[in-house]
């Protein structure tokens, strides 16, 4: 279907051509001697004037924008997905390099690899829950976000809950079905202001399916290798997801891995209207038009001369 970025300039395209008729032809008319002008010039040269109107007419057309409206499908692949990042204290436990955390940077990137279809949320935790990348398929600006995460930049204690809320609300315009969550804790939940199953509850009414992967367990405020297995089981079970353990060094990007395999990527497909402008063509006219009337004229005075 074929509209106009400007459709009120059409008035001029049928406006402008037809006062420069009616000039025209007052002027033609006020000839003192026309049969002599007209006998004296080629045949072809009494339409010149009419030749550029016609172009007028179409440079207006192409001033008022024509566009065609193209549907084109959607991928029927790619899901949304928030990765939800412990980042307490006890994520440091290791050293820089070799703790949980680090471990959990080259586990992001490396699911963002696999899943070049989604778009990829990040949301972090600590004793608050922040958004740290809204859902994106820019990959790489969620990866260099993600590099620069510290542990207790958000608090030393671990809020799974309040951080599961965040995920959910950075999920609300999703289809259900479609969006899912990563969970990755090495921790007891100990803080904040929403329980835990109570926000596994509200994922699995929205069809949002919660996998959780437990990491190797820390010190800090949560103790030492106190890792809540039983919490992080009933999240994904709750909400039809994945448990995955990963409590060797190194381990947790071989877990992403497992879900970027688990993860479905069916999704509702849908359609985007596309503006194709299609002045190129009435352009074309417009010139090849406004040439010839300008040739015809030249050669018409060539000839009267």
């Amino acid at each position: 279907m074929t509209s106009f970025a400007r459709p009120w300039l059409l008035v001029f395209a049928v406006a402008v051509p037809l006062v420069l008729a009616w000039l025209t032809a007052r002027r033609l008319r006020s000839q003192r001697v026309p049969a002599l002008v007209i006998a004296g010039r080629r045949a072809g040269a009494a339409v010149a004037p009419w030749v550029a109107l016609v172009g007028v007419a179409a440079a207006w057309l192409v001033a008022a924008g024509p566009q065609r409206a193209a549907v084109r499908n959607l991928p029927s692949t790619g899901r949304d997905i928030v990765v939800l990042l412990d980042l307490s204290s006890s994520m440091a436990v290791g050293g820089p390099g070799r703790d949980a955390l680090s471990d959990a940077r080259r586990a992001v990137e490396r699911l963002a690899e696999a899943r070049r279809g989604d778009r990829i949320g990040l949301v972090g935790f600590g004793t608050r829950a922040a958004v740290v990348s809204p859902l994106t398929r820019d990959h790489a600006t969620m990866v260099a976000l993600a590099s620069r995460l510290e542990p207790s930049v958000l608090g030393p204690r671990t809020a799974i809950g309040d951080g599961l809320a965040v995920a959910l609300d950075l999920l609300r315009s999703s289809a259900p079905g479609s969006a899912g969550v990563v969970l990755v804790s090495d921790g007891e939940s100990n803080a904040g202001a929403v329980e835990p199953l109570t926000a596994a509850e509200v994922a699995a009414e929205r069809g949002v399916a919660v996998d959780t992967v437990a990491v190797r367990g820390g010190g800090g405020d949560d103790g030492p290798g106190r890792v809540n297995e039983p919490l992080l089981r009933r999240i994904a079970d709750t909400t039809h997801g994945h448990f995955v353990r990963a409590r060797e060094e190194g381990s947790l990007e071989g877990a992403f891995a497992d879900l970027a395999r688990l993860e479905p990527t069916e999704r509702r497909s849908g359609v985007d209207v596309v503006l194709d402008d299609r002045s190129a063509v009435p352009a074309r006219w417009a010139a090849a038009l406004l040439l010839a009337a300008a040739l015809v004229e030249a050669l018409g005075r060539r000839a009267w001369a």
